[in-house]
């Protein structure tokens, strides 16, 4: 059953659209459809405006939907303006807030509405563990069974971005073509992109400041780019929590739990975390969040950002 509001937030996504399409495709019903659809932006949303969308009846259906995008820069008296509807909302509408962040103020009186409402849904990001199930069911939905331990090959190759994920299965689901059980040479021989190991490599000639090599190995990796980039970003921030717990004094056995890595590669992403200086890894994760700016912007031609990105962080900016 539909709910009235929801705030989605949360660190996938491939996850978010999908809860998005999923009260879209529910709701949205009849040729009226896109009649009972609107959507706001929430740097430039006003409050007033929001309500009363939400507040017209469905043009020949029983619900409308009422999108705000970029919930999480509403500001604070838009915020506090939209807390009587959050207690008393429409029943023909689904008004949804949209928030690209993983992270919410608890302590605010909006978030507290939404939270005694029972509106918030997170959607985060899996564990590779929990990606690896989440790949045995989707291939059993297009009917092929998937041994577990191809299904962890696939995810090590992919990364832990769902959308990633996603398409990687998909490729693999067209190599395999009419065969019912996928193996782990079907992953191995599909040729599927982004592979882990060409990323440690990466990671390791960064680490030795070998630009030369680096963008070696860079050549070498196909796929689009802003995947490529998230590979990378997931390998830089996985070292950043290493060396920092492992400067705590925790056990290294515990990283696979805590980080939600496979035990088998935790002795090579010590190994790597060791090549950094912990302000090399902070660098890197502000070169980072710039070079994915720049895709996102379009300010640089997006063949340029990744080969400059490398040059930045082997010459230690």
């Amino acid at each position: 059953m539909l709910k009235p509001v929801y705030y989605i937030y949360g660190t996938d996504d491939y996850l978010i659209e999908e809860a998005i399409e999923s009260i879209k495709k529910e709701a949205l019903t009849g040729v009226f459809a896109s009649m009972n659809y609107h959507q706001f932006e929430g740097k430039s949303a006003d409050a007033s405006d929001v309500i009363a969308a939400a507040l017209t009846l469905p043009a020949f259906a029983d619900k409308r939907v009422v999108l705000i995008r970029g919930a999480e820069n509403l500001k604070a008296p838009q915020q506090k303006e939209l807390i009587p509807y959050i207690n008393k909302p429409s029943e023909t509408t689904c008004l949804i807030f949209l928030a690209d962040t993983g992270k919410i103020d608890k302590g605010s009186a909006f978030i507290k509405a939404l939270t005694d409402g029972g509106y918030l849904k997170a959607c985060n990001r899996m564990y590779e563990e929990e990606l690896a199930v989440w790949v045995r069911k989707e291939a059993k939905k297009e009917g092929k069974a998937i041994s577990e331990t191809a299904a962890r090959k696939l995810v090590e190759i992919a990364g832990t971005r769902l959308r990633d994920v996603r398409g990687e299965l998909d490729k693999l689901v067209l190599f395999v073509g009419d065969k019912a059980a996928i193996d782990d040479k079907d992953v191995e021989d599909s040729g599927l992109d982004c592979r882990e190991e060409t990323i440690f490599g990466l990671s390791d000639a960064i680490g030795a400041k070998d630009l030369k090599k680096a963008l070696k190995i860079y050549g070498k990796i196909s796929g689009e780019p802003l995947m490529v980039l998230g590979a990378i970003s997931r390998q830089i921030r996985i070292l950043l929590k290493i060396k920092i717990f492992l400067g705590k004094g925790v056990s290294s056995q515990k990283l696979p739990s805590m980080l939600g890595l496979f035990p088998k590669y935790t002795d090579d992403y010590i190994r790597r975390s060791k090549r950094f200086t912990l302000k090399e890894l902070k660098g890197a994760i502000d070169r980072l969040k710039e070079a994915d700016s720049d895709f996102k912007s379009g300010r640089m031609p997006q063949h340029m950002v990744l080969p400059k990105l490398i040059m930045d962080l082997c010459g230690g900016r």
